[in-house]
C-alpha cells in the first residue's frame, strides 16, 4: 500500500455514533503509539467538540488526532480525504444518499473503506457497481461492519468452521443478554435508514438480478416452517421476523464462499427475540410502521415526528450514553445439518439433518459501544492483516473478507465473545 499520512480516517465523526467510534479508534491508539489517525466531517466546530468529548470520555490526551473538514457532496472534497488514508471508516447515514459517493472515491484514490451500515440496496448496488474496479485497485471495501452485520455473519461462519460436518441450515436470533440492565432509544438515522429501506424495498428485486446470476445450489432439506410469533428453545424467546440486513449480507458471504472457497452454503434466517408480550407488541408496530412507511403523507409525518410515532423509542437526540453501559447484545445461531461433510459443495445430502449446534454471540450495547468496537477492529484488521483478505481487492461482506483473518479473535480481546455448545 502507498504511504499514506492516515492510518485511519472516521469519516462522520460528529454524529450520534461517529462519536463512539471516534473515541475507539482514541482507545486503540493509546495502546498503538504508531497509529496515525483523522476525524473528518462538514463543520470544523463540531469536529472540535468530538475531539473534546472524546477526549473527556475516554480520560485520553488524543492530541495525536487531526480534523479534516470534508463534504460527501463535493466530490473533490471526498477525494483529497481518501488519497491520504489507508482505511476509511464511513459512518455518514443514510447510505443510500452518500455511501457509494464515498467508495467511488476510495476506490479511486487507493483507500480501503469499511462502514456500518445495515441498507442492503447501498450494500449490493455497491458490490455490483465497485467490485470489479475495487479489485483493480487493489482496495477493499467492507460493508456492514457494524452491529449489521458482524455477530450475525462471522457468527454463522464461525458455527460453520465448529460444525462436525456440513451444515444445511442456520436460525439466528437477536436478543438482548440475560443479564443486560436498562434500555435506551433509538437514534433518528437508524430509524431514516429503516423508513427509506422499506420504501424502496421492491427495487432489491431487479439489483439482485443483476447482481446474482448463478443460482445457488438447491438444498434438498429445508428447515422448519416458522410462523409470525414462536418460541425458540435454543434463545429461550419468543421470537418474530426481523426485516434489517443481517439475511441479506449472510447469503452474499455463502455465495461468495462457495463461488471462491467451494464450501457448501448455507439456509439462513433470523429472527428478533423478546418477551412474548414484547413480540406481540412488536407485530403490531410492524404492522403500522409498514402502513405508515408505503403512505407517502404519513411517511412524511413519520420522519418528521418520530418521537410522537414510536412512543419516544426513537429520538433526534439518539440515546443518554448512561443508559447504554448496562445493555449487552446476544445472538443465538443454531445450525442444523450433518455428522459428514461431502466433497463437493454442490451435491446434496440424501438423509434428512441428524446434528444439532448451537454457537452464541456476545458483547455489549449493540448500536453504539458494541458498533464502534466491530467497525474499528475491521478497520485494523484490514490495515495489519491485508494479505489475508480476499483477492487483491473488491467489495465484500464481513463474513467473506476476515474469513481467514484474526478478527474474531481481535473482537474476543475487546469482550465481543462467540462460543460453541459442547
Amino acid at each position: 500500500m502507498p504511504e499514506r499520512k492516515y492510518d485511519l480516517v472516521v469519516l462522520g465523526a460528529t454524529g450520534y455514533t461517529g462519536q463512539y467510534v471516534a473515541e475507539e479508534v482514541g482507545r486503540i491508539a493509546e495502546k498503538q503509539s504508531s497509529l496515525t489517525y483523522a476525524f473528518a466531517g462538514r463543520n470544523k466546530e463540531k469536529l472540535e467538540h468530538t475531539l473534546e468529548t472524546a477526549q473527556a470520555n475516554t480520560g485520553l490526551d488524543l492530541a495525536k488526532a487531526e480534523i479534516l473538514v470534508v463534504d460527501v457532496n463535493d466530490e473533490e472534497s471526498l477525494k483529497k480525504m481518501a488519497a491520504q488514508a489507508k482505511v476509511v471508516i464511513n459512518c455518514v447515514g443514510p447510505y443510500r444518499y452518500y455511501g457509494l459517493k464515498v467508495v467511488k472515491a476510495c476506490v479511486e484514490e487507493g483507500a480501503n473503506h469499511v462502514d456500518i451500515s445495515g441498507e442492503p440496496q447501498y450494500l449490493e448496488q455497491a458490490q455490483l457497481e465497485y467490485s470489479e474496479a475495487a479489485q483493480k485497485a487493489g482496495v477493499h471495501v467492507v460493508g456492514s461492519c457494524g452491529f449489521d452485520s458482524i455477530p450475525a455473519d462471522l457468527g454463522t461462519t464461525f458455527l460453520q468452521q465448529v460444525f462436525p460436518g456440513d451444515v444445511n441450515s442456520v436460525e439466528a436470533v437477536v436478543t438482548t443478554d440475560d443479564d443486560s440492565e436498562g434500555k435506551a432509544s433509538i437514534n433518528f438515522t437508524t430509524m431514516e435508514c429503516a423508513v427509506l429501506g422499506l420504501t424502496h424495498s421492491k427495487e432489491l428485486k431487479g439489483l439482485r438480478k443483476k447482481l446474482f446470476t448463478t443460482q445457488l445450489p438447491k438444498p434438498s432439506f429445508r428447515p422448519e416452517p416458522r410462523g409470525k410469533l414462536f418460541y425458540s428453545d435454543e434463545a429461550k424467546r419468543w421470537c418474530v421476523p426481523n426485516m434489517a440486513s443481517d439475511r441479506s449480507v449472510v447469503m452474499r458471504t455463502q455465495r461468495i464462499l462457495y463461488e471462491k472457497e467451494q464450501m457448501r452454503p448455507t439456509q439462513f434466517q433470523v429472527y428478533f427475540g423478546m418477551t412474548r408480550f414484547n413480540a406481540i407488541l412488536s407485530i403490531l408496530f410492524g404492522i403500522l410502521f409498514y402502513i405508515l412507511t408505503m403512505i407517502s403523507f404519513t411517511r412524511s409525518l413519520l420522519l418528521k415526528y418520530p418521537e410522537f410515532f414510536t412512543g419516544g423509542v426513537v429520538t433526534r437526540q439518539g440515546p443518554k450514553r448512561s443508559d447504554l453501559t448496562g445493555l449487552k447484545f446476544l445472538v443465538v445461531l443454531t445450525g442444523k445439518g450433518w455428522d459428514k461433510k461431502l466433497e463437493d459443495p454442490a451435491q446434496q445430502h440424501t438423509d434428512p439433518p441428524n446434528v444439532t449446534k448451537t454457537v452464541k454471540v456476545k458483547g455489549p450495547d449493540p448500536g453504539y459501544f458494541g458498533t464502534a468496537i466491530l467497525v474499528t477492529q475491521s478497520a485494523l484488521t484490514i490495515l495489519e492483516e491485508k494479505d489475508k483478505l480476499p483477492q487483491e481487492g473488491g467489495v465484500f461482506p464481513p463474513g467473506a473478507a476476515f474469513l481467514k483473518t484474526s478478527l474474531r479473535q481481535r473482537l474476543e480481546e475487546k469482550g465481543i465473545h462467540f462460543t460453541a455448545d459442547e
